[in-house]
């Protein structure tokens, strides 16, 4: 004789009579967009503005520049000072403390700027000869 005392599983599961059930929890739309949300921003901030490094003072390299700190950003305005301005990102790598990997790891932020060319005429007043009158 076999006896049925109760219609709930032993397994505590009420209900469910498929071994393999697994639960599906729909998440409200809100809470899709205020998480994309979120991340498009942590995406835009990460993101950071472009470094001029022949014109930027060395608070401006140390906190554009990853791996850069107030030393390294001393020593690449001092290189800066006393060699000219950098022609291309590569020549950062001459700076003491700055190796090829600093230069690769920062390559997207860095610019060079606007550099003079020897062609372009100097600002600032024209000289002016006298003509001799004859």
């Amino acid at each position: 004789m076999h006896v049925v005392t109760d219609a709930v599983p032993t397994d505590g599961i009420a209900g469910r009579t498929v071994q393999n059930h697994k639960e599906h929890y729909v998440v409200p739309g809100w809470i899709v967009l205020r998480v994309l949300l979120v991340l498009v921003l942590m995406a835009l901030s990460y993101r950071t503005a472009a470094v001029d490094i022949n014109h930027a003072d060395a608070s401006a390299l140390q906190q554009g520049l990853t791996m850069v700190g107030p030393s390294r950003a001393a020593a690449i305005v001092e290189h800066r000072r006393q060699h000219g301005p950098f022609r291309r990102a590569e020549d950062l790598a001459r700076v003491k403390g700055i190796g090829k990997a600093i230069v690769e790891r920062n390559r997207q932020r860095i610019t060079l700027g606007r550099m003079k060319r020897s062609n372009e005429p100097v600002p600032g007043p024209v000289p002016v000869r006298p003509v001799p009158r004859r």
